[in-house]
């Protein structure tokens, strides 16, 4: 970038130089100004076609360790839960079953990707525990696990 730079001031002094040589040369002036237009497109498409490297993150920003990421990762899988809790209780009340106590526990991806890993609910009755299991288990597939408990057990 500099040699282009150096150029082109060398070579618009010595246009300059020649032009005040011949003041009166309406040639020489025209060849002139084609010159020094060449140049400052070359330097405008030499400055357009630069590549300009940004100075590397320090390390903690660069790994993701900042308290902010945990903070909103935290936030981000306590809203994760919630919902999934709620879609369980939709579910649940849709079979006609009513659940004492829901836990869904969740688990964030390395892209973002938002996994319910296991799901916890407890009955009153037996009864209902054992369709709630065998709902759940229907529903989520065999990459959750499910854990139906009631109050006898």
């Amino acid at each position: 970038m500099t040699q282009n730079a150096a150029v082109i001031c060398g070579v618009m002094l010595a246009a300059e130089l020649t032009a005040r040589l011949c003041p009166k040369d309406k040639m020489l002036g025209f060849v002139k100004s084609l010159v020094v237009l060449t140049l400052l497109a070359s330097g405008a498409a030499a400055l357009l076609g630069a590549e300009w490297k940004l100075p590397p993150l320090p390390e903690a920003q660069q790994e993701g360790d900042s308290p902010l990421e945990h903070y909103v990762e935290d936030q981000m899988e306590q809203a994760a839960a919630e919902q999934w809790e709620a879609y369980l209780r939709g579910l649940l009340a849709a079979a006609g079953l009513e659940a004492k106590k829901i836990l869904a526990e969740v688990d964030i991806g390395g892209e973002s990707s938002i996994v319910l890993t296991k799901a916890g609910v407890r009955f009153r009755f037996e009864s209902d525990a054992q369709r709630a299991r065998a709902l759940l288990e229907n529903v989520l597939g065999p990459e959750t696990a499910v854990e139906v408990t009631w109050d006898g057990a």
